[in-house]
């Protein structure tokens, strides 16, 4: 009986002790005021869809106040909240520091192509397969896909094809996509690839930056595999038959590759 009792009041004086602690926390946090803020982009350096400048702007249009202000008046989920509606972030997170700096931390998208649509639109598919906007101020390198893309990203869910083995057969953009995903995968490809090319039988080419005209890669199935293939052939085929010695590859078929000689 007597440890329960025992027990009993060392939970008790815990109890005790915790509030009176978060009390004292709170107590301070309404006397501190914030000294500045301090905003942290994450990610590729070479991204700059936002700048420290414009994140601190697009706060202060929408009438947050931090230096100066107490702590506790500053809401760090509203603010996070706010971030995010920016099409170029992907995760923001608001918090103080020790020294009571309001420090805004933001990881941007990374967009891995761009589309030029037969609809007259023009937007970046991100790595996550997110539509983006295009930016007045800054323009990703990443390759660039058009030709008979009859498909708006106003209508679609990228995410939601990803998600349906029927919708991907429907979407020639789920094809770009995961393309464009593999080619990334590969820094040898992703070098090379300038341009993706949809043509009129939904058959997919793209465009390198050396070597043959074109390379037919017809879709996204097997993309791994086509992608190997080319990159052997690149490093044994063209350096001994040469760079131009071909105008076009095609990688459709299984365990080969197909050359139409180049008759310039």
């Amino acid at each position: 009986m007597k440890a329960k009792i025992k027990q009993a009041l060392i939970w008790g004086g815990t109890l005790v002790l915790t509030i009176a602690l978060f009390g004292f926390v709170n107590k301070q946090r309404k006397a501190t005021t914030c000294n500045g803020s301090i905003v942290d982009l994450k990610g590729d350096p070479e991204i700059r869809f936002i700048n420290n400048n414009e994140v601190l702007d697009l706060l202060y249009s929408k009438g947050f106040r931090f230096k100066e202000q107490a702590l506790s008046n500053i809401n760090l989920m509203e603010i996070e909240q706010e971030l995010l509606r920016h099409p170029a972030i992907k995760t923001a997170e608001a918090f103080f520091d020790p020294q009571s700096n309001l420090i805004l931390q933001i990881n941007q998208r990374t967009p891995i192509l761009r589309v030029i649509d037969a609809l007259g639109d023009s937007y970046y598919i991100d790595e996550d397969g997110e539509f983006m906007p295009l930016n007045d101020h800054y323009t990703a390198r990443v390759p660039v896909a058009s030709g008979n893309i009859f498909e708006s990203a106003r209508k679609i869910s990228l995410k939601d094809v990803l998600a349906s083995d029927s919708l991907q057969k429907k979407y020639i953009l789920d094809d770009l996509f995961v393309i464009a995903s593999a080619a990334r995968r590969d820094s040898f490809i992703w070098c090379q690839m300038e341009q993706l090319n949809v043509l009129p039988d939904r058959e997919i080419e793209f465009i390198p930056a050396i070597g043959p005209g074109r390379v037919l890669i017809g879709n996204s199935e097997d993309i791994e595999n086509k992608f190997t293939r080319l990159q052997l052939f690149y490093r044994q085929g063209l350096s001994q038959a040469g760079w131009n010695a071909y105008s076009q590859l095609n990688l459709k078929y299984n365990n080969q590759i197909i050359c139409t000689q180049n008759t310039n």
